[in-house]
Formats: structure tokens, C-alpha cells, sequence
């Protein structure tokens, strides 16, 4: 078995590993309670995770912004990014060294997220460390492991119930039960090309879809706002598409969707509530966003491996690419 493979199962544990991230902070950092305004960083899965993060600071009542690290160091002034009071930094390794620099970026408290102890956590005047280590260079069950942590520390600073983290590690258990009829997927339909799609704050896990589909597969994929698609962007869509829909509830936009890619020979495979007439589907169990999130990444996670084993390709060990990104 592949450790990208044994990672990605390792969710469960990781959903279990963020709680006990989350209960160790809290009682470090007794009375902390996290700013209204936040500014989110990372790079590559980190940064769509930080878009995840400032979506459910927005969806909580408070204001969240995320920008990769490199913007954040050298092109900042572009971006409305308010006066935050708070700076996240995100690094699985803790060692990426654009991470690093941009703790320096602004004069405000930093915190820290990272998979091992590290240099980002230590700089940081703030750690969340998610104990949730990874052996292959893609990034899998650690991100929603942070991801859980950090809407935990949400929750609890802005007076909202916790998540029930042993319900959630139970239904990714169930979740990743679709293992057998996702790799059946990949074997059925040799799709050349795949568009993932999604909706708030389904989008940066669309996002992080089409990146997992290039680091595991070598393999062209991108991603889109559900509806945007239609504004010209169908156009690469035929035959040879899969088109990956993430919704929480589908409505009658989703059916009209789905009958439009459907009309120009694409197959669609909606991940969700229901299968607004898709020809895959896996159902996603009845939990609110953005709550359930995590419950979605597992799924384009064995889409990209299998896609990749399928294609003769090495998921461990994607060329080109490093575990660690430093310069």
C-alpha cells in the first residue's frame, strides 16, 4: 500500500488528533480567545486552507481574509485586507521558508498551525500543533486535521458549540467506506480532463481537488465557483470530462447543471446531500456546513490516488516536488 494511501485512512485518527490539538491549546493559552479580524497564510494546500479558515471566521460573525504567503511578503497593498488583529500561518512542516518570512509581514500577534514542532511554531507567539505527521509529500489527512482543530478554536472563541469530534471521526469512517466505488469510477471512465466544482466554502476544497488531482495524477485538472463555470469556462468540457460537483444541498440549479455538462458528453460526480442526476455519487451524511467540510476531502483525495496508480504513477513521490519547500 502506498503511504499516500494509508495517510489519507488515517483520517479518523486525525479528526481525534485535532481535538486533542485543539484541548492542549485552550488549556496552554487559558483564557485566548481568538480576534474578530484575521488574516490567514499559507502555501499551496495550506493557503486553500487559510481560504477555508477565513470563510468560517466570515460565516461565525467575524471578518477572516486569507492570502498566500508570497502575496502577503511582496504584493499585500493589493489586497483589502482590513486591520487584522490576529496573523495565521500555516505550514504541515513548519519549516517552508515563505511561510516563515511572512510572520515578519505585519506588526500584529502570530499564531502558528503545523503538523510537527517546527520553526514556524516556535517563532510564532501562538502554536497550534495538530499531531498528525505525514511519510509521502502530498499533503492529505493532516489537512483536515488542522482544519477541524482550527474550527474548534473558532467555536470556542466565538461562543459557539463545539463540534462533536467522535461523531465526525465515525462518519469519516463511513465516508471512506466509498473507497472501493471510487477506485470503480477511475476504472470505468478513463476521463482526460476534470473540473471540480464548488460553492463557498466548498470552493477552496475544490481548489485543493484539482491541486491533489495534479500532485498525485500528473494530471490537468481545474476548479471553479459552481455556477461561474457556465461563463465560458464549460467550453473545455466534453466527453472525455469528469465533472466533480461539491454541494451541500442540491437545488434545481445543480439538475440544470448537471443536464448541461451531461449534454456535452461529460459525466458528472456529485459529492453531497443528493445526486441532482449525476452518474456518480457519494453521499455526504446530513451534518450543516460548515461543520461537515472536512467530510469532503477524503473523497477527492482517492479520486486523485487512484487516478494516479491508474496512470502508472508514483502518489509518494510526484515529480518535481518536495516534501519540504524551501528556498
Amino acid at each position: 500500500m502506498h503511504r499516500t494511501l494509508e495517510e489519507i485512512k488515517r483520517l479518523p485518527k486525525g479528526i481525534m488528533k485535532a481535538q486533542e490539538a485543539f484541548e492542549r491549546f485552550i488549556s496552554e493559552y487559558e483564557g485566548f480567545k481568538l480576534p474578530r479580524e484575521i488574516l490567514f497564510t499559507g502555501c499551496g494546500s495550506s493557503h486553500y486552507l487559510s481560504q477555508l479558515l477565513a470563510m468560517a471566521t466570515t460565516h461565525l460573525g467575524g471578518r477572516g481574509a486569507a492570502l498566500p504567503c508570497s502575496e502577503l511578503l511582496y504584493s499585500k497593498d493589493y489586497y483589502p485586507l482590513g486591520n487584522p488583529e490576529l496573523l495565521v500561518a500555516i505550514s504541515r512542516s513548519g519549516e517552508t521558508t515563505e511561510a516563515l518570512k511572512a510572520l515578519d509581514a505585519l506588526e500584529v500577534p502570530k499564531l502558528g498551525v503545523a503538523a510537527y514542532s517546527s520553526s514556524l511554531l516556535e517563532k510564532s507567539d501562538y502554536a497550534l500543533f495538530v499531531d498528525t505527521p505525514e511519510e509521502s509529500v502530498v499533503m492529505t489527512h493532516s489537512f483536515p486535521a488542522f482544519l477541524f482543530a482550527f474550527q474548534q478554536l473558532l467555536n470556542h472563541s466565538f461562543g459557539r458549540p463545539l463540534y462533536d469530534a467522535s461523531r465526525l471521526s465515525k462518519l469519516s469512517r463511513e465516508i471512506l467506506k466509498n473507497e472501493g466505488y471510487i477506485k470503480e469510477i477511475v476504472e470505468e471512465f478513463d476521463f482526460r480532463n476534470v473540473i471540480f466544482l464548488g460553492s463557498g466554502i466548498l470552493y477552496p476544497v475544490a481548489l485543493e481537488a484539482a491541486l491533489k488531482m495534479k500532485e498525485m495524477a500528473i494530471f490537468w485538472s481545474e476548479a471553479y465557483q459552481t455556477f461561474e463555470v457556465r461563463h465560458g469556462f464549460k467550453s473545455v468540457a466534453d466527453e472525455g470530462t469528469l465533472v466533480v460537483l461539491l454541494v451541500d444541498e442540491p437545488f434545481d440549479w445543480h439538475e440544470k447543471l448537471t443536464k448541461e455538462f451531461q449534454g456535452q458528453g461529460s459525466k458528472v460526480f456529485t459529492v453531497g446531500r443528493m445526486d441532482a442526476g449525476a452518474e456518480y455519487f457519494v453521499k455526504v451524511p446530513e451534518l450543516p456546513l460548515p461543520e461537515s467540510t472536512a467530510l469532503y476531502l477524503p473523497v477527492i483525495q482517492l479520486l486523485s490516488y487512484y487516478k494516479a496508480v491508474k496512470r502508472g504513477f508514483d502518489p509518494d513521490n510526484p515529480r518535481f516536488l518536495s516534501k519540504v519547500v524551501k528556498w
